[in-house]
């Protein structure tokens, strides 16, 4: 019994580490983030504020966006990757899931509603022919 706990208490503890882990490394991200859009920010502000001729802030402001553009680009693949990673650090950590249902499993299933149903006239989790006609006259037709 302490055997088995102890071994919850480290796969508790394991999960707990990778997530802290992952939760740093996107802050990291996030920052390096917000520091590359408001250096991206304050040239595009100068550049803007140089311009001499009134109608040329709009075509800097324009040509200012590409880095920000870039940057955003880098930052959705930096985070995809960041994801996966995570993905796959938590797939290691976790316990084998458990067996699904099987063919075998679920025809038996089957079977034997079938059965029940041939000695009773039908399943209980199946609604009958008067509870379908019911709900159908409840619905609204709108």
């Amino acid at each position: 019994m302490r055997a088995q706990f102890d071994m919850q208490v480290d796969l508790l503890t394991e999960l707990a580490r990778a997530g802290i882990d992952a939760l740093r490394r996107l802050s990291e991200l996030n920052v390096h983030l917000v520091r590359q859009l408001n250096d991206d920010a304050v040239n595009a502000a100068r550049a803007m504020l140089s311009c001499g001729y009134p109608f040329q802030p709009p075509v800097v402001a324009a040509s200012e966006a590409a880095p920000f553009i870039g940057h955003l680009r880098s930052y959705q693949q930096q985070l995809g990757g960041l994801l996966s990673g995570v993905q796959m650090a938590l797939a290691r950590q976790a316990p084998a899931p458990t067996a699904r249902p099987t063919s075998c499993t679920i025809s038996t299933t089957r079977r034997s509603k079938n059965r029940y149903t041939a000695q009773h006239g039908v399943h209980p989790c199946l609604p009958t022919v008067s509870q379908k006609a019911a709900r159908r006259s409840t619905r609204s037709h709108c």
